[in-house]
């Protein structure tokens, strides 16, 4: 094997090893609301020393983990803010089924978000992760906002008030109110019914 061809075979693995310790960073933060670098070693299957060498601080190491859970939370924005469940399923489906998908992710990493937020004042990467992001996620509401004004399905107004609106409305549902809410709670119901009269066409504009 040429010396180029053990580099990038070096390389890939240290990239995966990294991959592997910052999700295991994630759980561990997801399910206990901390962690160690021998707790994320240990569920990596690798070395404390190897855990530094990829994380060498617990700031680097919780900023990963919730830039991790940042990119998650942009594909879920990307999926959901795609159009076709608005344009095929109608406005009342759309709110429900988001506010259950976004309900069901903040479920799993609330703990996240709490060490980050916390820490956040303090630690400018995570700041800088979190606002990179939320920029990522608003123009999604915003494209989003004008397709469903162009369809007739969004109520007409400022764009980008309308997309900051339902942007601050989801990150409401990362609330330990609504966390763990059961199928049938009808506090479902009342938060999709909150999306809906949000973004939804007044009668006078549907006719």
């Amino acid at each position: 094997m040429s010396q180029a061809t053990e580099g990038r075979a070096e390389s890939g693995k240290s990239q995966r090893t990294l991959a592997r310790l910052v999700e295991c960073t994630g759980q561990e933060i997801a399910e206990s609301g901390s962690f160690t670098a021998e707790r994320v070693a240990a569920r990596a299957g690798t070395s404390v020393a190897t855990f530094y060498s990829h994380l060498p601080t617990k700031d680097v190491a919780l900023t990963a983990a919730f830039d991790a859970t940042m990119d998650d939370l942009v594909e879920l924005v990307e999926a959901r803010l795609a159009g076709e469940a608005l344009l095929e399923d109608g406005l009342e489906t759309f709110a429900r089924d988001f506010v259950d998908a976004s309900l069901a992710f903040f479920a799993d990493r609330s703990l996240i978000f709490r060490c980050a937020l916390a820490r956040m004042p303090e630690c400018r990467p995570l700041r800088a992760v979190y606002r990179a992001h939320q920029a990522q996620a608003f123009s999604r509401y915003a494209r989003f906002v004008e397709m469903g004004q162009a369809a007739g399905k969004v109520r007409p107004g400022d764009v980008e008030a309308l997309a900051r609106a339902f942007l601050v409305l989801s990150q409401g549902l990362n609330n330990p109110l609504a966390l763990g809410l059961g199928e049938g709670d009808p506090l479902r119901a009342e938060l999709a019914g909150l999306v809906q009269a949000l973004l939804a066409p007044s009668s006078a504009a549907a006719d």
